[in-house]
């Protein structure tokens, strides 16, 4: 989510590739570093797209098991850090082998068409404090409450739930990106953050 970088600072990625074939069925596939996270609704199921690089995260603690000394029980950080895997810190990675850029790929998931389905990318400002069943809440009833006003939709999702999360005091810093695939059939798509 984080959009600058250099090479002595780190920030987290989520990347979301969406395509349609012929017949207007979309495919979505995702990609992560770090704690920012992509979530995809299709009807009543919610798929988590990436994956947490926590430190707390049994997958990531079994990664960093297999190349470096392993963390101690209830040890949250390495190097003063939450996360193992992020862009840049080049230093970081010269010091230790455990930190790593290599991303999470999801498998791809099919979207049909005439399914109601919407994808929703934010930071970890977000994910602290807004439960991924929340968030579904919080945009099935945005959408209810707006639903004639499609060109503004997204927009209106995605300030919605930015100002949840400001509300909740979340102490990180916070993005989301709404993509509706309802609306992406009937109008031109657009971006907010």
């Amino acid at each position: 989510m984080n959009i600058s970088m250099s090479t002595f600072q780190g920030c987290t990625a989520t990347v979301l590739l969406v395509w349609a074939d012929p017949h207007e069925e979309f495919f979505a596939q995702c990609a992560n570093v770090g704690d920012s996270a992509c979530v995809i609704n299709i009807g009543e199921k919610q798929i988590t797209m990436t994956e947490d690089h926590r430190i707390t995260s049994q997958s990531e603690r079994n990664r960093l098991r297999k190349t470096g000394p392993p963390l101690r029980d209830g040890e949250t950080r390495l190097c003063g850090l939450n996360i193992a895997r992020m862009l840049g810190d080049k230093f970081l990675k010269e010091q230790d082998a455990r930190f790593s850029s290599e991303p999470y790929v999801s498998q791809v998931v099919h979207i049909p068409k005439g399914r109601k389905a919407f994808a929703l990318l934010a930071s970890d400002g977000l994910w602290d404090v807004i439960s991924v069943k929340k968030v579904v809440q919080l945009v099935l009833q945005t959408k209810e409450r707006y639903g004639a006003d499609m060109e503004n939709l997204a927009e209106r999702i995605a300030k919605f739930v930015l100002s949840e999360a400001r509300t909740l005091r979340t102490k990180d810093n916070t993005s989301t990106i709404f993509l509706d695939f309802d609306t992406v059939r009937t109008v031109p798509c657009n971006i907010f953050s």
